[in-house]
């Protein structure tokens, strides 16, 4: 409970855009495949510019554990084939068509799509559907049609690279494997999206399905505006395409 409560205070007490005084010389598709993780190292105050996080090896392995039930190699794999293959938007692909209906009818039809995970679909519709309400005319990052149709892999894939990034700093993964990874999540997000900004929104409505209307939302969405937004932001140096 109290890394939980931690990890809520960095969210909201985040460093502006966290420089690694060592970091080698990369390729611009390099940084931009780094940046795809940068609300993620923003919140747990990681490098936003190197392969490595820059973070305490306890506070790494303490997250990994915690958070992701990553305890060794196996498991890091795992996850991160997950991650890449299948995410959470494999459960959005089943929301997105129904989010509109009421209640009780989006939870039959999803319970008759989604078989032995419909109990999650049905929480995760309604996280979603309270952060329509709540969030639908946002001036920012409206959780309206024209972004929800756009789905959530930023969601996934910015934690894919900061996931995979904490996975090398821990031994978990060698370098090369990492790049490997990080730059396929690059090449993943440019086929679905022509701007940070469209990346940005996908991703907290992704974190909204996950979590709701929460307080962490909030926090994320600032850090996301705050991205988006000020001028020494890595995503307004270099554009996502």
């Amino acid at each position: 409970m109290f890394s939980i409560i931690k990890q809520f205070i960095r969210t909201f007490t985040y460093k502006d855009f966290s420089k690694n005084p060592k970091a080698p010389l990369i390729s611009e598709k390099d940084k931009k495949s780094l940046f795809i993780g940068l609300i993620n190292s923003e919140q747990i105050t990681a490098y936003t510019d190197s392969l490595t996080t820059g973070l305490p090896k306890d506070r790494i392995l303490q997250g990994l554990t915690e958070a992701w039930n990553i305890r060794d190699k196996e498991d890091a794999y795992s996850i991160i084939e997950w991650l890449q293959k299948e995410g959470h938007r494999v459960y959005y692909a089943e929301i997105y068509p129904v989010i509109t209906m009421e209640p009780e009818q989006r939870n039959k039809r999803l319970k008759a799509q989604c078989g032995g995970k419909a109990q999650k679909a049905i929480q995760f519709a309604d996280n979603l559907a309270e952060c329509m309400s709540a969030l639908g005319d946002d001036t920012f990052a409206a959780f309206n049609d024209e972004n929800l149709k756009k789905g959530i892999l930023a969601w996934d894939v910015g934690r894919l690279v900061v996931i995979t990034r904490m996975c090398f700093d821990i031994g978990y993964i060698e370098e090369k494997t990492a790049w490997g990874v990080i730059k396929n999540a690059y090449d993943m997000t440019i086929k679905e999206y022509q701007d940070w900004k469209e990346f940005a929104i996908s991703y907290l409505i992704g974190r909204g399905m996950f979590g709701g209307n929460s307080m962490m939302l909030s926090g994320l969405y600032s850090i996301a505006k705050n991205a988006f937004e000020d001028d020494n932001s890595p995503w307004k140096t270099i554009p996502l395409t």
